[in-house]
């Protein structure tokens, strides 16, 4: 914990290259456990980002935010009763946002709306973040219930980046394959 004193705004006892992370105490900075706090905290700046650059979606980023903080809490070692009633709510906004989407039938390449883009960025730090939490679930520092989520928060990411693209009049670039 960061206390402020006399408008000092760190505290040092993290140059040594180690942290402090109550789930498991004192760890090297460079451990899994670490690197998928820093992810979900990557993950939740860049919807931060997205949530500024496109607000009529803030509302949704905002949950999906305090969800990821949820999340980071859990693992780090505080017990938040993150359940599957978490992803259930997931599952209704892509119905939502995807009911209102053409069905897909290339791949596409990230750009369009700016908000679209980090949209995107923020899908595959997701994946990322997926990926990492996995790991930690096999050595029983995360649940089953994150990684749920987190795959379907990807999903949600891709279709809200295509919503976003669509309701700016932003087509989305489609993939057609190799240019030989």
């Amino acid at each position: 914990m960061v206390y402020i004193v006399a408008g000092v705004w760190y505290t040092g006892s993290g140059d040594s290259g180690t942290t402090k992370v109550p789930s498991v105490g004192k760890v090297w900075k460079d451990d899994k456990l670490v690197e998928t706090l820093g992810n979900l905290d990557e993950l939740n700046s860049i919807l931060g980002v997205v949530s500024s650059l496109y607000p009529p979606i803030r509302d949704e980023l905002q949950d999906l935010q305090r969800d990821i903080f949820e999340i980071s809490s859990e693992i780090a070692g505080f017990e938040m009763g993150f359940s599957i009633e978490k992803v259930k709510k997931v599952e209704e906004l892509i119905r939502f946002y995807g009911d209102r989407l053409e069905p897909l039938r290339n791949f596409v390449l990230p750009g369009g709306h700016g908000a679209s883009s980090f949209t995107h960025l923020a899908r595959a730090v997701c994946r990322r973040t997926e990926r990492s939490i996995v790991s930690l679930m096999r050595s029983n520092l995360a649940k089953e219930v994150h990684v749920i989520y987190l795959n379907r928060l990807s999903s949600l990411l891709f279709v809200l980046a295509l919503w976003i693209n669509r309701a700016t009049g932003n087509p989305d670039v489609i993939w057609k394959g190799s240019s030989k």
